[in-house]
């Protein structure tokens, strides 16, 4: 259990030290609006396109490819998405129609380049592999839903296009990061190491600049509405998820490091990568980095009792 709570803080305790550091170079105007939105621009159009593709470029897709595994992945991805927007419209759509679409990314979508992929191998080793085949569906699907979501609650109030919203997919940076990650790697095709190392270096730009990004655009309003969105949508991610998917994946057959992985990608903090697409889009970025900050404190301590429970009781490995 300590071993465990100590791996954990390890790991989401610099995202915390990061986003402090933007948070009091704001306040100490060493960094200005101008910086803030360049970081994000750079962040959307470069880092996590890089950052994408790396991860599915540099995994065996011919030694991870589980056909069940991955369709229970993608299935559920979706259907889980879908309860949480559906229930959260029906609650805010007539009072807070604004907040829709970062309260339903916060519950649902996580870090898993940045948390998941680091903890699941210094847990399980390269029996951790599985979790590249579970990015590889997830990721693509992430970007749509939010892109989606964005398109229909966003707070210029931009109605829904079937065409521009097409074009908006499939222009996205992280989706065309994704797809070409999967291409390239599908094809066997090896880059010249000047672009592993040029993609190495914006992968490795990504998560720092957009954590202190994040916290320099931090503010905080009191125990106000917004805040209550984004405790109540952190504690479906950290809690609610988790907990879910190794229930449905334990009546579905799945056993050991399968439902280990299902449970860790399911229940790590909320993906910075949102938070950046909430604020290029026009979605509520005070509800958005509320719930990246308390999701990255939380999960470091929710995910140690997950995995001590679901240990002691032989359930995950």
């Amino acid at each position: 259990m300590l071993e465990n709570i100590i791996f954990s803080l390890n790991i989401v305790m610099p995202l915390v030290a990061l986003a402090a550091i933007g948070y009091i170079a704001k306040r100490t105007k060493l960094i200005d609006r101008a910086f803030l939105a360049g970081g994000n621009k750079l962040v959307f159009y470069f880092g996590i396109p890089a950052t994408l593709f790396n991860s599915i470029y540099n995994a065996d897709l011919g030694e991870i490819f589980d056909p069940a595994f991955m369709a229970f992945v993608a299935v559920w991805t979706i259907v889980t998405f879908a309860a949480i927007w559906i229930v959260t419209h029906l609650a805010l759509r007539k009072r807070h129609p604004g907040v829709i679409s970062a309260f339903v990314n916060g519950a649902h979508r996580g870090n898993l380049a940045m948390v998941a992929l680091p903890l699941l191998f210094n847990m399980l080793g390269e029996d951790a592999a599985k979790t590249a085949a579970a990015m590889i569906v997830i990721i693509p699907i992430y970007n749509i839903q939010t892109l989606v979501l964005l398109t229909i609650h966003n707070e210029n109030k931009q109605k829904l296009r079937i065409g521009p919203l097409l074009t908006g997919i499939i222009k996205n940076p992280p989706i065309v990061g994704t797809l070409l990650g999967i291409a390239i790697s599908l094809i066997g095709i090896n880059l010249p190491i000047i672009a592993e190392q040029t993609l190495n270096s914006l992968a490795v730009l990504t998560v720092p600049l957009a954590l202190i990004c994040l916290g320099a655009a931090m503010s905080h309003k009191g125990f106000d509405a917004g805040f209550k969105f984004a405790l109540t949508s952190s504690l479906i991610k950290v809690i609610a998820m988790p907990a879910a998917t190794v229930a449905a994946a334990l009546l579905l057959g799945f056993r050991g490091n399968d439902l280990t992985i299902l449970m860790v990608i399911n229940g790590v903090p909320s993906a910075v990568g949102a938070y950046v697409m909430i604020v290029e889009m026009g979605g509520d970025v005070y509800v958005s980095g509320k719930n990246v900050m308390l999701t990255t404190v939380l999960s470091a301590f929710t995910l140690s009792v997950l995995i001590f429970v679901f240990r002691t009781a032989g359930i995950i490995a």
